[in-house]
């Protein structure tokens, strides 16, 4: 009987594979397709190949037997290419592409399978799995999309174990490893389930699918819950233009199907906590998941090198398995501190650091605040800069430890674990090597008083990242050494006194009287037509516009329709331009 009444395609719509063309076209479907079956496979979300300007391009089916212009003549469809997203991954793609500003091919694109799947594969049967014990897990899996604050050392399996306990899941995590070892694991436990990336058809057939940023927009048969591991990590969103974020593609998702919604993390960001109920764990397990770490000031002796290695981080570097040090230079300012008493040179402004551009001037990182050279507490105008590079603080460890020292950065291909036993480098070293018993960070101050935003959250996420690798390997905890020349500074209050909550309101209360995100949103205009287009920008009204700064404009405004409404009806210049909706880095 469904067969009987499914509509036999005559004419699609389709949305070319070409991110500068924004126009739908028509196209007829091949009377040899309609004969032979093919053209029953046709469906909003197809992949299909067209002539296209004298060139045979891909395409995506947008539309059925739309209503066409009378006295047209249009060309067949070329080719029949794979199954595509579902109706309701189009949808989201299409609503993605306008939320982010960006080519509707380019979320298509993501919501395709990388290799072509010319038909369904047939459904294979999933072993049942139980839903945990824990009540406190159970009751994450409701009908509101929740966010679940845990400690930074929790098992996060057992949040995995309950999505998949109520049918075909989808499961996010931050890194291609950590997908890897649950998919490897739900197969063992008998669950009929792929990685994204390699396996996107186990999610057409009817099953769970597990991947990164990307498989926010997997098409998955009888969709039962949407988990995300670690909702804090930056991996969830895209860096290059559209800048589209995982957790806002899931929550829209999950609101459309009326989906269980889970989110997992130490620091759950103000997003997601002004979009989804919060639990969180006894306080007791909270405050020991950040007992690992000790903020020692490396001024604390007199045999500090270079006002890095100060005697007691030397001895714990001599005597620990495995360590990690950390010194994350790229792309940042110089960072100046008082040759006479010692203190950082921050601005008495707004609290960020302090260069010294010019021999007799100060100037802020982030807003450009001056002020002559002149120590804010001694009044001396003798200033030291305290920022040395990966390199030479290699040349100085080794020095110290009459060690061989390993240097990594993001740009390090392979990693020899029998030359030291002592990796320094950029936080690229946290993801290069996967356990120490000792972690360093040794100029924590740098994250502190970064020219972000998001300074502060991205501090936290690499002390979770820190406070893992330490505990991974047996059960007794390593230490992550945070040296920072300001031990009293507000924000290590949420290492030692359970101040995580304290934090995560402090900082929503932060954001909402600036009105950044989720409170207000903003777009970030760079490039060479980005002059051109903000002339026109600024004429829609209802915008805050800020700039230029390094060649980038700020565009904000408290609601988000007006400020995607506003860009959407300016037209985009002929000349490059990169429109970064609500940026992490920034």
């Amino acid at each position: 009987m469904d067969d009987e009444k499914r509509i036999i395609p005559e004419t699609v719509r389709v949305i070319p594979d070409l991110p500068a063309v924004s126009k739908e076209f028509d196209y007829t479907v091949p009377v040899n397709w309609i004969e032979s079956g093919l053209a029953s496979q046709l469906t909003v979300g197809s992949l299909v190949r067209i002539k296209f300007r004298n060139r045979s391009i891909g395409a995506w089916v947008s539309q059925i037997n739309p209503r066409t212009e009378a006295g047209i003549q249009l060309q067949p469809l070329k080719k029949f290419s794979s199954q595509g997203p579902s109706e309701e991954v189009f949808s989201l793609s299409l609503w993605a592409a306008d939320r982010w500003q960006g080519p509707t091919s380019r979320f298509l694109k993501t919501a395709s399978p990388q290799r072509m799947v010319k038909s369904i594969p047939p459904s294979r049967p999933s072993r049942k799995v139980e839903m945990p014990s824990s009540e406190f897990v159970a009751s994450a899996f409701g009908v509101v999309p929740t966010v679940v604050r845990i400690s930074p050392k929790a098992d996060r399996w057992p949040y995995i174990q309950a999505a998949v306990s109520l049918g075909n899941a989808l499961i996010l995590l931050p890194s291609a490893s950590e997908v890897r070892i649950v998919v490897n694991r739900l197969r063992r436990m008998g669950v009929h389930v792929g990685e994204y990336s390699k396996d996107w058809a186990v999610g057409l057939s009817g099953g769970t699918i597990v991947g990164n940023r990307s498989a926010a927009f997997a098409t998955v048969e009888n969709l039962s819950a949407i988990l995300m591991i670690d909702e804090h990590d930056e991996s969830f969103q895209e860096e290059s233009s559209p800048t589209w974020h995982c957790r806002e593609v899931v929550l829209e998702r999950a609101r459309r199907q009326g989906l269980p919604c889970v989110f997992t993390s130490p620091i759950p960001t103000p997003e997601v906590r002004h979009h989804s109920r919060l639990i969180s764990e006894e306080n007791i397990e909270e405050v020991q998941g950040w007992s690992s770490i000790k903020v020692i000031d490396p001024r604390e002796d007199d045999s500090a090198m270079g006002g890095l290695w100060p005697r007691s981080t030397v001895e714990a570097l001599k005597f620990a398995e495995r360590s990690i040090v950390v010194l994350n230079r790229t792309g940042r300012a110089r960072l100046l501190a008082c040759r006479q008493c010692g203190e950082l040179v921050i601005c008495t402004d707004c609290g960020s650091a302090m260069q010294q551009l010019e021999d007799d001037l100060l100037e802020c990182t982030r807003f450009g605040h001056s002020r002559p050279v002149l120590c804010s507490s001694c009044l001396s105008t003798s200033m030291k800069n305290l920022r040395i590079g990966v390199t030479r603080a290699g040349e100085e460890l080794e020095a110290l430890l009459n060690e061989p020292v390993t240097q990594v950065t993001k740009e390090t291909s392979s990693i020899d674990f029998q030359r030291s036993k002592i990796y320094l480098g950029t936080e690229a070293v946290l993801h290069r090597v996967d356990w120490a018993d000792l972690v360093v960070f040794a100029d924590f101050d740098q994250e502190l008083l970064a020219k972000r935003y998001r300074s502060e959250e991205q501090a936290l996420s690499k002390l979770i990242r820190a406070i893992r690798l330490v505990n991974r390997k047996s059960v007794e905890s390593g230490n992550v050494v945070v040296q920072s020349q300001q031990p009293n500074h507000p924000f290590f209050d949420v290492l030692f006194k359970g101040g995580v909550e304290t934090w995560c309101l402090k900082e929503s209360s932060r954001r909402a009287i600036i009105q950044y995100p989720p409170f207000g949103h903003l777009a970030v205009i760079s490039g060479p037509g980005s002059e051109e287009y903000i002339a026109e920008v600024v004429t829609q009204g209802n915008l805050e516009v800020l700039g230029p700064n390094d060649g980038a404009w700020l565009v904000k405004s408290p609601r988000l329709e007006d400020l995607s409404g506003s860009l959407s009806r300016v037209p985009r210049p002929k000349k490059r331009l990169r429109l970064a909706i609500d940026p992490l880095r920034f």
